[in-house]
């Protein structure tokens, strides 16, 4: 754990507006840095950039199901990584049902250089006030991280805020790029018809009744029935994140998955914000699971940590160049990235289609093996409760039950978790336990 340098602000200066944004520690070329600089330059359209980041700001500080229950996690900060070219801001919900993430695109970024790396940022109460009123016409200068200059001008002032990454961010990190790449486009809407669109779904309180939108003419209608074609909008007040970008995106591409789960891809002048739904407001991405089995798999994980030293946080990466510089067949590197996919240090945009490399300043595969499934499957192989028998596997459960497991592919379990999810939500605890002591 670490401090923030600082407080973020928005300062007003001689030439202009100056937003720093402070960096805890993060993850470098250069190794774990504390407060590290990732870029400092002029914004060509600074509106978009505030309105981006209040954006990723609010569904950080929303939760949109389980409302009321349990304390409420404030001030949980974005995740930036810095690709060289590019700046992607990332946030979960607290309910880890919604994630965003802006990106700010070469052609928005103006002058200055990016670097590489990976870390959180302050985003506090008063910046969210100062970025509600930046407007198109002013200048507005990023710096994210503070540079030598400006640090020594503290006076040594520090603000002992800890680094918070919650551990189901990092699982939900690790899911959602087998969930992204998994989506199709449904859906494209143009112009003034975004944020009409917007604006026509239902207010008050979370999380909001299920719709169903249905493509027509180049916009997309609400229904509260389905119809042939329409997506199915679980949780339909979720989308009231992307009120505050609505306005200003030229188009707008909506992508849905056969399990349910949707992406919506604004498209801004010199940056693009995503808002991707899981399938139930009571769902979490962190509960999924789908990647389980690959954190259990040797010959994945030798491949994925071959393939880490060669992806220097490229912004896209290319499998055919990845072969080619670590010396792994395609297959061996589609292995590996779904390797180090589950292990949270990549990202997937599904504009691009491609996976974006991200290093958490934090022990992302140690987290990720404390999954509540892992550990359970784990106790019960310790137990003595995994028995092969002819033709399969017994598993005796927590609470005495028996459960049957054959020996087939996919492995398919006589359990309750098994007979309702099947594999869309990976593996229950009593196949794990095989896997993990029989067929790893």
């Amino acid at each position: 754990m670490s401090s923030y340098l600082t407080e973020s602000v928005l300062a007003v200066g001689h030439d202009g507006r100056w937003l720093d944004l402070a960096t805890a520690r993060g993850a470098t070329p250069e190794g774990l840095v504390d407060n590290p600089t990732f870029f400092s330059g002029f914004l060509v359209r600074p509106d978009i950039a505030a309105a981006g980041l209040l954006a990723v700001a609010d569904v950080a500080a929303s939760r949109y199901a389980d409302v009321g229950r349990g304390a409420r996690l404030a001030n949980l900060d974005p995740v930036v990584t810095a690709s060289g070219d590019r700046l992607r801001f990332e946030s979960f919900s607290e309910c880890n049902g919604v994630y965003a993430r802006l990106d700010l695109l070469p052609d928005g970024m103006g002058s200055g250089d990016v670097g590489f790396g990976t870390t959180n940022v302050d985003i506090n109460r008063p910046l969210r006030t100062a970025l509600a009123r930046v407007h198109r016409s002013e200048a507005l200068h990023l710096s994210v991280g503070a540079d030598e200059l400006r640090a020594s001008s503290l006076s040594g002032t520090h603000v002992e805020r800890k680094v918070r990454l919650p551990e189901r961010w990092v699982r939900g990190l690790g899911e959602m790029p087998a969930k992204s790449r998994a989506l199709i486009p449904v859906a494209e809407v143009k112009g003034p018809a975004i944020a009409r669109l917007v604006g026509s779904l239902p207010r008050g309180g979370p999380p909001g009744p299920t719709l169903y939108l249905l493509p027509v003419s180049g916009s997309m209608r609400p229904s509260p029935r389905p119809l042939p074609g329409s997506v199915e909008i679980a949780g339909s007040g979720r989308l009231r994140g992307t009120d505050r970008i609505a306005r200003h995106a030229s188009a707008l591409t909506v992508h849905a998955g056969p399990e349910g789960t949707t992406a919506w891809v604004f498209e801004l002048p010199g940056a693009r914000f995503t808002l991707v739904l899981s399938p139930d407001p009571f769902r979490g991405f962190s509960g999924e699971g789908t990647l389980l089995l690959l954190l259990t798999d040797g010959q994945a994980e030798e491949h994925g940590s071959t393939l880490l030293p060669h992806m220097s946080w490229d912004p896209a990466i290319d499998p055919t160049a990845l072969a080619h510089r670590s010396g792994l067949s395609l297959e061996a590197v589609e292995a590996g990235l779904a390797w180090v996919a589950a292990s949270g240090r990549l990202g997937y945009d599904v504009s691009d289609q491609a996976y974006f490399h991200r290093e958490l300043p934090i022990e992302g595969d140690k987290i990720l093996r404390r999954h509540p499934r892992l550990v359970a499957a784990r106790s019960l192989l310790d137990s003595g409760a995994v028995q092969q028998v002819s033709g399969g596997w017994t598993v005796t459960g927590s609470y005495g039950g028996k459960y049957q497991i054959s020996d087939q592919d996919p492995l398919r379990c006589t359990c309750r978790w098994d007979a309702e999810h099947g594999v869309s939500r990976g593996p229950c605890k009593h196949i794990l336990a095989v896997v993990i002591g029989f067929k790893a």
